[in-house]
C-alpha cells in the first residue's frame, strides 16, 4: 500500500501533526510526505516531495491533487486541523474521506480506519475504497516514530503547472500572546469543581513548580476566568504532553476528546466521574483542599 501524508508547516515550522501522520504511514507500507512550503524537511523520516511554492505557503489544493495524480497513492493523510481539513474537504469531491480517525490499518489491500462519531461516544469501524482520504486526530500516534532521516525531491510549483487563482496573503494571529498548551509537557487543567475565580491561584502556582502551564474546560473559559487559548476539548486545543492533571472537570466527551496525555491523573468529589474513565490515577477529593497539601509538598521534596 502506498500512502501519501500531507505534511502541515506553520511560519516555516513543521507541525508535530505531520510527524504523528509519517509514524502512521509506516505502519502501512510505502509512503511519502508532500510539503508545500519552504521549509526545513530534514527531520521527517522518509520520502519527501518539497514544493517550492513561494514563502507564504499557499494551502491551495491543487498542489495536492497534482501530486496525487503524479504519485497514485492508495490513501492520503490528513491531520484533524483547520488548515488540513479544508484541503481535505476540497479533495472529498473526488475521493472517499473519513474524518475523526484515531486508527488505521490495512488488510488485504483495503484500508480500515477507527473513527469517532456523535462527540466520541461512538466508535466506528469504516472500509474505504482506494485511493480514499484519512483525516487523523492529533495525538493519535507518536510523533517521535515518524522523526529521521529525509530523502528530499524538490519541485517548482511552475513544474505542476498549478494555476487556481489562490494566493495565500498570511496568517491572522491573535492579539493576545499566550502559551500553546498543545505544545507544554505538564498541563493543569481547572474544572468547574475549582469553585471560584480566586482558587485558579493555586492550580498557576501548582503548574510553575510542575514546570507546566494552566488550562481550563469550557465553564471556565465560558465565565472568563481563563482566556479561550487555554480551553482544552473539541472547541478548543488537544493536549499531547506527558502529564495531565484534570482538577474538579468531570470530564464530559466534548472535553476528553482534547486530552490525548500520556499521563491523566484526575481529581473530583464525584466517584463515577467520566474523567476517571481516562485517567491513570484517580483520587476522589475535594480540589481545594488538596491543592495548598500538594503544593507544599511538591514544594518541599524540590526544596529537600
Amino acid at each position: 500500500m502506498k500512502v501519501l501524508v500531507f505534511g502541515e508547516v506553520v511560519d516555516g515550522t513543521i507541525q508535530n501533526i505531520t510527524y504523528e501522520l509519517v509514524a502512521c504511514a509506516k505502519k502501512l507500507g510505502e509512503y511519502l510526505t508532500l510539503v508545500t512550503s519552504d521549509a526545513d524537511v530534514s527531520s521527517i523520516d522518509g520520502r519527501v516531495i518539497k514544493v517550492n511554492a513561494g514563502e507564504t505557503n499557499p494551502w491551495h489544493y491543487k498542489i495536492v491533487e497534482k501530486v496525487i495524480e503524479r504519485e497514485n497513492p492508495d490513501l492520503i493523510l490528513f491531520g484533524n486541523t483547520s488548515s488540513s481539513v479544508d484541503i481535505a474537504s476540497q479533495l472529498s469531491a473526488k475521493l472517499p474521506v473519513a474524518t475523526s480517525v484515531y486508527e488505521v490499518s490495512a488488510e488485504n489491500g483495503e484500508v480500515i480506519v477507527k473513527s469517532l462519531s456523535y462527540g466520541g461516544k461512538i466508535i466506528v469501524e469504516l472500509k474505504l475504497t482506494t485511493p480514499a482520504i484519512a483525516v487523523v486526530n492529533v495525538g493519535s500516534y507518536n510523533a517521535e516514530d515518524g522523526k529521521g532521516t529525509a530523502s528530499v525531491e524538490e519541485i517548482e510549483i511552475d513544474e505542476l503547472g498549478v494555476r487556481d487563482g489562490i494566493e495565500f496573503l498570511g496568517y491572522i494571529k491573535p492579539e493576545e500572546e499566550d502559551v500553546d498548551i498543545s505544545k507544554a509537557e505538564v498541563v493543569v487543567s481547572v474544572g468547574r469543581g475549582i469553585g471560584d475565580e480566586t482558587n485558579i491561584e493555586m492550580a498557576e502556582e501548582l503548574a510553575e513548580l510542575l514546570g507546566g502551564v494552566v488550562a481550563g474546560s469550557r465553564p471556565i473559559i465560558d465565565q472568563g476566568w481563563l482566556p479561550k487559548t487555554r480551553q482544552v476539548g473539541r472547541s478548543g486545543k488537544t493536549v499531547t504532553g506527558k502529564l495531565y492533571l484534570a482538577l474538579g472537570i468531570s470530564g464530559a466527551t466534548e472535553h476528553v476528546e482534547g486530552v490525548k496525555a500520556k499521563n491523566v491523573i484526575a481529581v473530583n468529589t464525584d466517584k463515577t466521574a467520566p474523567i476517571f474513565r481516562v485517567s491513570r490515577l484517580g483520587i476522589v477529593a475535594d480540589v481545594n483542599e488538596l491543592l495548598p497539601t500538594l503544593v507544599d509538598k511538591i514544594r518541599e521534596i524540590k526544596e529537600g
